[in-house]
């Protein structure tokens, strides 16, 4: 199998809570930090499986140094993080790459036989950002998300 060259820079490690709050105090607790942003799921343009959805789910943002740690409490609709939820799972759900070419990453992707999963805008709301969920589950035990930003930001 070829080396996947999108995909270099992780930039994120998503945790799924069931409680947002508690999650953000044990954060205060144990680290003695406060979220440097929150934020929540944009009303359109978001898919779960290639369908439109209305899903929703609130975040919170810490940065650490060179990476992001994401908190997310789902909220409504059909979602990869509720589906996370429901089958008994709590925390370390995804690492997210800052990827240059969105299109050319799904596009490898595809090739190696993993499909997205869920995407959507991104909560910065940005026109173009955006981002992807990958079904990893099976080979990988956790889910890749793809962000657009440096394809985007540093256009």
């Amino acid at each position: 199998m070829k080396e996947n060259k999108f995909m270099k820079e992780i930039t994120q490690i998503g945790l799924v809570v069931d409680d947002l709050e508690k999650a953000v105090e044990g954060m205060r607790q144990i680290f003695g930090v406060e979220p440097g942003e929150y934020g929540t799921t944009p009303p359109k343009n978001k898919f779960y499986y290639g369908e439109p959805e209305d899903f929703a789910a609130k975040m919170a943002f810490y940065h650490f140094a060179n990476i992001d740690i994401e908190l997310v409490e789902p909220l409504r609709g059909r979602n990869i993080w509720s589906d996370f939820l429901q089958e008994g799972n709590y925390g370390l759900h995804h690492l997210r790459f800052s990827v240059n070419d969105y299109d050319g990453t799904v596009s490898d992707m595809q090739e190696r036989g993993i499909a997205v999963s869920m995407e959507g805008e991104s909560v910065r709301q940005i026109p173009g950002l955006k981002w992807a969920y990958f079904n990893t589950e099976n080979p990988l035990g956790w889910i890749i998300e793809i962000f657009n930003e440096r394809e985007k930001l540093n256009a």
